[in-house]
């Protein structure tokens, strides 16, 4: 065996020898002791020189900063375990696998970063081994497993007190209750109904079973945890929590089961430890209510607490931990009834202790103390609700059941205080076993689960110097446990062998079978131990001889007896020896309640205490052990046996679920952060099994290499196959080990299998190769040297010869030289120090002169600075005098000048008021207004309804033509003659128009002439129009009673008006400026003819204003006729008659601008049929009695009614004030009805029988055209001119068919669920979802831009303006314009406000706001599904040929010399696989683009999504490479720079113009990949790091990129140590902020502001002239579009 484990050692191999202080120690081989075969190794840092054994000194493993699993370690033994895990405890990496084992060590401090939601999320659905180890990929391993194969899963988690135990437990809870959660979210909240009692309960008291099982952590902590030397919350008591899920992986249930509650310590406690956390709590945190109520003292007052001086724990406060165990209370759903008992109990429990006792009067008996003890026993007795001489009877008495009767035996002081402590025990017991089955109640086991998750947390294997039946117990259940794991580690370790298809038939498996049998077994130490309990005159010496005398335990192997002791016995356990003292095994071992307690507590007042004991059956002890005849049937029962049940139902569930191991390794005794004790964690180790694991590994193959990582290694061995193209991996493996020599290997499908010591042997043959290499090497260059030494000495002998002659020469002249220089220095000197004396006399006088002169010049300074300080005080009193003088001065100006403006205003506002009850000059000036207004509107109104007379004249006689052949003919001929006349007269208005501007300015020489003849007359006349003033004041004063009603119905008018003129454009303004301009030319006119009387002519002006306005059915004041029945006279502006219409100066200027109107083209003339001609003598009144509802009516153009007198007749037709046929005030004929609304009335009785259905022909009509519509937006329209066809002809129709100001319609929900099917049919189509987001903004942006809330339905619209202000897009789409309000119509535009939308438009806008939220994230969600499975690619090297990485391959095989085309083969190939990874991604991403691009996305969008996609890109490249400590590496960050490269060029070449600042959001990721490639990172400060090297990176991703760094490349070392501590320290400090995570968070909300879209939308194009789409012509050819055709102008007013 020396022999063989020799030859693994050479001189200078690394080793391992064992230490007592450190356990082990490293140390180099100094020499090889070939006659003893041993080893003369020298330890690292001392350098003693120690002589071992070769199997004592194991190799060292190559890696420097450890494995995340140490089944690769290439050495697998125990001082390779112990440093792998102190390695990675100094880097804060505390867990690390041993296969699918946890190792998880104890920091004692705070890592917040590596725990949370951000953290769970990084591990869910990873597979184990993917990510850096930690506690949550053990539980998603386990929830993962159990949701694929619905089988029960096990996670076991073991250590020694103060490991970590109950944290590591709730971590795992956490995670399990984050995925019962997430998949509730995910969908699974449907599988939540299932039959699951304990999620209906849970829903029924408001609480997720998710919570409640959490909340019961601390609950149970409380009581059933406490302080002990190893652990401030130490758990006292094992639990098993069952998770129970459904079928869709929803916690529907949970169950938890403790085991061995440590009764003793309610009345025992060590110092320094504590009781019971609750006993603490409950005395610091209750109410004064409370303390009064249970009868609450400070702890130290309480006998049960006082036995240590410790009450508090540094960093936790009782009263807060109170609250939480009470909030915890009521989360779990116990109720407040309860929660009072339960602290009534607890608050007993203390009081007990307290009762002492004294002799009693009796031999032997005993009573309760006076004084507090008294009052002690009065408090436990009313919170246990029994009488307090009944609880002190059963304290100090004992009786006992004979066949002669109950003999009552009274107790002495020891026996009664004994009996105090067992009614307390039981009483805690009891009472803690109730709080388990209320949580267990409250949560409810789900007993239809689909399977279970078990999270076992038991306490570790314990041996101290005093081990008693506690001890016993626990490693009881580690030997149990321990026999699971082993048999669990055999089966991974067979079922790699078998997935590898390797032979293990012959490895061998030991148990510990034989320890259980010794304990457990038939006669047995339990069974032993239950024999003595039921004897009551049994010691614990008789137990000793019954163990000693046993065969069946006194023969086992694992039994031994100590030497030092008569009572002990000693187990030999899996961990180690363990020596049991017996003195206490019997009492603990009784497990019964005496039948005084029992019935006593039976009997309860307070139900609660009745509970805890209810169904009780307690034990009484009987002379010769055996029961009396009442209870003779009663089975003894232990703690042993219960125990062991207990154990062996817990066994016997595991045994059918899968397990997953979590052992908790507890660093050091102090409890101290960063202090790591080996020979404590090797102990542990020992402990937990792990070492066990190592060593059943090392029963088969522990070695166990991938092809690729042991060709890597070992290729020197062969070299001539490494190079060799055509072989693959595998075979290049089993050639290395065929030059070897080895035997007893196993080659399976990946990996290479070596037995122990054969990894060693490989690795001594690649060190002799690669040292003969060297030593071949260096043979060469030490040749080499030696010649070039002595051709080097050759030539310097020469040198040296010639130098000597010419020293000699130079000897020679040197003495001349010195001798003449020696007469040259003494000169120099004598004159050196003359000129010395010389200068120091002059030095003297000049510094003494300076002296004297710096005196006077200070003085004379200090009297300067004197001087100006009091004329600087001087300057600023005069200064501040001068001010405080004007200030003054100023005040009282100000002051007079305010009063003065007072007076003023109040002179100036009595003058308004005076002015403002003035009616008639505000009524002549409303008038004048309402004047100009309604002419324009008459005279438009005309024109309109002349362009409808010739449309409906040629709908007629086309009719006409379809009834007769003759009627067609003649009707075909006097259309014919129709248009030719319109033509005639089309042609005469243009020319009409050419001449428009000499016939208006001679139209004004000609007003300037007939404005003097008519000054000239009216001189004359003067009396006469005085009469019709006062004429004109009697009619103003009945026309202020008619106010009121006309302002109404004006203002109506008015806005109907501006809503329904949609089709209005530039036209309109030209047409009514001509207009303006004839008016202002009449004003002039007038303005002459008066300008003498100035307020006569006002009042005149205002009434006949008023008189030209006023609807028909008001009263209409007229100048008597001139003749019977003649026509009436027309009047003037100033009252007086004028000549026939076309005979006046006034006359002739309407005709004038009657001429011009027809002019201008047909909009126009719709808009002066609307506004011109209300003051037209022979034009129709606003408003008349013969207008008839409906838009057409089948009557002649010439009669058919127009919009305007349609909703006139509507108003009027509301206002029951203003009947069409109202009476002409007293003493004035009534007007005639002008000749053309005659006609048009008579026409409307003949056409009244076709209306109704010509109404419901247009509906049908327009039905038809929405569901053309509906159908074209099925289909794309696609762009015109860059915009989306199908937003601006939605749009377009909605303002074609008023459907904005519409009240009721269901054409917006129509349209929005047409856009929703296509969504969500092709929501996996980007180009469809592009096309639908470019629709979608622009038609926002139209809406935006030219609507807004009607100001009659602000109530109605409150809710979507709420709606949108809340809204992602609400800002965008929700906001008015600025600079003005803005319109879009149909035809010409001005002057006009927003459209006015009603509630069912406003509601359209913000259902597409929510289109847009919903559309841009389904495309980034897209891209990013796309995109996922490649960036693992991205991240990590792949393997280029033969398995090796590009860089390493590169360098290795360019050693070679030979074979440089294969190392840039094996390069190219990595650089291929990263090029195809980016490639890929980059083409997803080129194809995205062009689909954006293709329809028209707006920019900013599309900026906005590329910044989203690369922001994701460096969250998971940036996470991979925090998580995976392959991708920290040297080589792997040149990769990733390389690919980063690509991305850059990929960038630029795109612009920002559409992937904006793109670059800007890798900057992690880019920041993280320049810090792994950089060099001499020892030398870098913290401070170059934070600011030059990665100015973006927060300490908590720095310390863990440094940590996890390693140089697979050129072996460098990561930052020193100094930066290390300092990243630690200042993580210590900012341990309070809010965010400890090192991973980034994908941000998913909407990445772009309203005001950037905003900027950059512009409406070029969008109010254009359309094409009609293909899918919108039907039978007519689209003439029922028309309107699209047309150009939509844009104005501001």
């Amino acid at each position: 065996m020396a022999g063989a484990a020799t030859v693994i050692h050479a001189v200078g191999s690394k080793v391992w020898v064992k230490d007592e202080a450190e356990s082990w120690v490293k140390a180099e081989v100094a020499k090889l002791d070939g006659e003893g075969g041993t080893l003369i190794v020298s330890t690292e840092g001392s350098g003693e020189l120690r002589k071992v054994k070769p199997e004592d000194a194991p190799l060292q493993n190559v890696d420097t900063r450890g494995v995340e699993d140490m089944t690769r370690l290439s050495y697998l033994h125990e001082p390779g375990v112990l440093w792998n895990i102190k390695t990675r405890y100094d880097y804060d990496d505390i867990y690390t696998y041993t296969g699918s084992i946890l190792i998880a060590v104890n920091p004692f401090a705070p890592l917040p970063h590596i725990y949370g939601p951000h953290m769970m999320d990084q591990y869910r659905g990873a597979d184990l081994g993917d990510l850096s180890p930690h506690v949550y990929a053990i539980a998603d391993a386990a929830y993962r497993q159990m949701r694929k194969e619905l089988k029960g899963q096990s996670i076991l988690v073991s250590g020694e007190s103060g490991a970590g135990k109950t944290e590591t437990s709730k971590l795992i809870m956490k995670y399990l209750a984050y995925m019962g959660g997430y998949m509730d979210a995910a969908g699974g909240s449907s599988g939540g109904a299932a039959p699951g009692g304990g999620r209906r309960r849970a829903a029924q008291s408001g609480r997720s079973v998710e919570e409640q099982v959490l909340e019961s952590n601390p609950l149970l902590e409380a009581f059933g945890n406490a302080k002990t030397v190893r652990n401030n919350n130490s758990s006292r008591f094992g639990k098993y929590v069952e998770i129970n899920f459904n079928d869709a992986g929803v916690i529907s249930g949970a169950a938890i089961r403790t085991y061995l509650l440590e009764r003793s310590r309610v009345v025992s406690v060590n110092n320094p430890e504590r009781s019971y956390h609750i006993f603490y709590q409950l005395c610091d945190g209750a109410s004064a209510e409370e303390r009064a109520r249970w009868f609450l003292k400070p702890a130290p007052e309480f006998a049960y607490l006082n036995q240590s001086t410790c009450f508090e724990i540094p960093g936790d406060s009782n009263a807060e931990e109170y609250e939480r165990t009470v909030s915890a209370m009521s989360k779990v759903g116990i109720p407040a009834e309860q929660r009072e008992a339960v602290f009534a109990t607890v608050a007993a429990v203390l009081h007990l202790g307290n009762i002492s006792f004294v002799e009693g009067p009796e031999p032997d008996s005993s009573k309760a103390a006076p004084g507090s003890a008294q009052e002690h026993l009065r408090a436990a007795a009313k919170l246990l609700g029994v009488d307090p001489a009944g609880l002190e009877h059963a304290l100090t008495t004992r009786s006992r059941v004979m066949r002669e009767g109950v003999i009552v035996s009274p107790l002495n002081v020891r026996a009664a205080v004994e009996n105090r402590d067992s009614l307390a025990k039981v009483v805690y017991a009891k009472l803690f076993d109730w709080l388990v089955a209320a949580v267990n109640a409250a949560i409810g086991e789900d007993p239809s689960a689909a399977a279970s998750v078990g999270v076992l947390d038991i306490y570790g294997f314990e041996s101290f110097e005093y081990n008693d039946l506690e001890q016993f117990c626990i490693n009881l259940a580690n030997e149990k446990l321990q026999q699971h794991f082993n048999q669990h580690v055999f089966k991974q370790e067979q079922a790699e062998y078998e997935r590898e298809q390797i032979d293990w038939s012959y490895i061998q498996f030991v148990d510990n079978q034989d320890v259980l049998d010794l304990i457990e077994g038939r006669l047995g130490v339990l069974d032993l131990l239950d024999e003595q309990c039921r004897f009551p005159t049994a010691t614990h010496k008789d137990l000793a001889e019954k163990l000693y005398g046993t065969p069946s335990v006194r023969d086992s192997g694992r039994f031994s007896k100590p030497k030092l002791s008569q009572t002990a016995f000693t187990i030999a356990h899996y961990a180690g020896p363990v020596t049991y003292q017996t003195e206490n095994f019997l009492d603990k071992n009784k497990d019964f309640v005496v039948a005084e307690h029992q019935a006593l507590l039976e009997a309860s007042a307070t139900p609660f205490v009745r509970e805890l004991f209810a169904g009780g059956e307690p034990q009484a002890e009987g002379e010769g052990g055996k029961a009396s005849a009442p209870r003779a049937a009663f089975k003894f029962n232990s703690v042993g046996s219960q125990f062991k049940r207990q154990l062996g139902e817990l066994m016997a569930q595991l045994h059918t679920m899968e397990p997953h191991y979590v052992r908790c390794v507890k660093p050091n005794g102090l409890n101290r952060p960063g202090l790591f004790e080996n020979s404590n964690v090797l102990h542990q180790l020992r402990c937990g099994g792990v070492l066990e694991a190592v060593r059943i590994s090392c029963a088969g193959f522990p070695s166990k290499r991938p092809f690729p990582d042991f060709v890597d290694h070992f290729w020197p061995l062969a070299p001539e196959l490494y190079h060799t193209p055509d072989l693959d991996d595998r075979a290049i493996a089993e050639g290395v080990l065929r030059a070897s020599g080895l035997e007893g290997y196993q080659l399976g499908t990946s990996k290479v299998f070596l037995r122990a010591g054969q990894m060693a042997l490989l690795d001594k043959q690649r060190t002799e190769k690669l040292s003969a290499a060297a030593t071949l090497l260096q043979r060469h260059a030490r040749g080499f040297l030696a010649r070039l030494h002595y051709r080097q000495a050759q030539a310097a002998v020469l040198r040296m010869q010639a130098f000597a002659r010419g020293a000699l020469a130079r000897k020679l002249v040197r003495g001349l030289r010195e001798q003449r220089a020696a007469v040259v220095i003494q000169t120099a000197w004598r004159r050196h120090q003359m000129r010395q004396r010389y200068q120091a006399v002059v030095h003297t006088i000049t510094h003494l002169q300076a002296l004297w002169r710096g005196v006077a010049a200070r003085a004379a300074y200090a009297e300067a600075r004197r001087e100006r300080g009091a004329l600087v005080i001087q300057s600023n009193w005069r200064g501040a005098v001068a001010r405080g003088e004007f200030a003054a001065l100023r005040g009282a100006a100000t002051t007079l000048q305010n009063a003065f403006r007072v007076k003023a205003a109040a002179a100036e506002l009595r003058h308004l008021k005076s002015e403002a009850r003035e009616a008639g000059k505000l009524l002549e000036d409303k008038k004048v207004l309402e004047t100009k207004l309604k002419e324009a509107q008459a005279t438009l109104e005309l024109v309109q309804g002349q362009r409808n007379e010739l449309r409906q004249e040629v709908k007629e006689l086309k009719a006409a033509l379809a009834e007769a052949a003759a009627v067609q003919q003649a009707a075909a001929a006097d259309r014919e003659a129709a248009l030719e006349a319109a033509r005639d007269e089309a042609a005469a208005q243009l020319r009409a128009a050419q001449e428009g501007a000499a016939a208006a300015q001679a139209l004004l020489a000609e007003a300037q002439t007939a404005a003097a003849a008519e000054a000239a007359r009216v001189a004359g006349d003067r009396g006469e129009l005085d009469k019709q003033l006062k004429v004109a004041q009697d009619y103003i004063q009945r026309l202020m009673a008619e106010k009121a009603d006309l302002d109404k119905r004006f203002h109506g008018m008015k806005d109907e008006l501006i809503t329904r003129l949609q089709n209005a454009c530039a036209q309109r303004d030209e047409a009514r400026a001509q207009v303006m301009e004839l008016d202002n030319r009449l004003q002039k006119a007038a303005a002459d003819a008066v300008k003498q009387q100035d307020e006569t002519r006002k009042a005149v002006a205002a009434a006949a204003a008023a008189a030209a306005s006023a609807p028909p059915a008001a009263a209409q004041p007229a100048a008597p006729p001139a003749a019977a029945g003649a026509p009436p006279a027309a009047v003037g502006p100033d009252g007086a008659p004028l000549a026939n219409g076309d005979g006046t100066v006034l006359g002739s200027m309407r005709k004038q601008a009657g001429a011009m109107l027809q002019q201008a083209p047909g909009y126009a003339r719709m808009l002066g049929e609307s506004l011109g001609m209300a003051g037209h003598p022979d034009g129709a009144g606003l408003g008349g009695p013969e207008h008839v509802p409906g838009g057409y009516d089948g009557r002649p153009p010439h009669l058919q009614e127009t919009e305007l007198e349609r909703k006139t007749r509507e108003l009027q037709a509301r206002d029951p004030a203003a009947p069409p046929h109202s009476p002409a005030p007293r003493g004035r004929p009534a007007r005639a009805p002008p000749p053309l609304a005659l006609t048009r009335r008579r026409a409307a009785a003949s056409a009244a029988a076709p209306q109704a259905k010509q109404a419901q022909l247009i509906q049908e009509k327009r039905k038809q055209e929405e569901e053309r519509l509906l159908a074209a937006l099925a289909a794309p329209m696609g762009f015109h001119k860059g915009k989306p066809l199908a937003a601006l002809v939605v749009f377009r129709a909605c303002l074609q068919w008023r459907a904005f100001q519409a009240d009721r319609t269901s054409v917006f929900d129509r349209i929005i669920q047409v856009i929703g099917s296509q969504i969500e049919r092709q929501q996996d189509d980007n180009a469809c979802l592009a096309y639908w987001l470019t629709n979608t903004v622009t038609l926002l942006h139209l809406l935006q831009r030219n609507i807004k809330p009607a100001s009659g339905s602000s109530g109605s619209v409150k809710r979507v303006a709420a709606a949108a202000g809340r809204s992602i897009m609400g800002g965008l789409f929700g906001r008015q314009p600025m600079g003005g309000e803005a319109s879009i119509h149909g035809g010409g535009v001005g002057g006009f406000r927003l459209v006015e939308a009603k509630y069912p438009a406003l509601l359209f806008k913000q259902q597409l706001d929510a289109f847009v939220q919903k559309i841009f994230p389904m495309m980034r969600d897209n891209v990013k599904k796309a995109i996922t499975p490649m960036l693992g690619h991205c991240i990590h090297t792949p393997r280029g040929g033969h398995g090796r990485g590009g860089a390493a391959l590169t360098s290795r095989r360019n050693s070679g010399g030979a074979a440089l085309a294969g190392g840039a083969g094996g390069a190219g190939a990595a650089a291929d696989a990263q090029s195809k990874a980016w490639g890929d991604i980059l083409a997803v991403f080129d194809e995205l683009l062009a689909k954006l691009r293709d329809n028209h996305v707006p920019k900013p969008l599309v900026q906005a999504l590329f910044r989203q996609l690369f922001s994701f890109v460096n969250v998971q490249l940036f996470n991979q490479l925090l998580l995976r400590r392959e991708c920290c590496s040297f080589s792997n960050g040149e990769y990733v720079k390389t690919g980063l490269a690509q991305v850059e060029s990929w960038i630029m070449e795109r612009g920002n113009e559409w992937v904006g600042e793109s670059w800007d959001e890798l900057k992690f990721i880019r920041q993280a990949v320049t810090f792994l490639v950089i060099g001499n990172k020892p030398k870098k400060s913290l401070d170059d790091i934070t600011r030059d090297l990665c100015p973006v990176l927060s300490i908590q991703q720095l310390y863990r990129i440094s940590t996890m760094y390693w140089d697979d490349k050129y072996n460098t070392e990561t930052v020193s140590s100094e930066v290390l501590g300092r990243m630690k320290q200042a993580m210590v400090e900012h341990s309070s902020s809010a965010s400890h995570s090192f991973l980034l968070d994908d941000d998913s909300t909407l990445p772009f502001a309203a005001n950037d879209i905003l900027a950059q939308m512009d409406d070029k194009d969008l109010y254009v002239a359309l094409p009609v789409p293909d899918a919108l012509k039907g039978g007519d050819g689209g003439g029922s579009w028309a309107f699209l055709e047309k150009e939509l102008r844009f104005s501001q007013m």
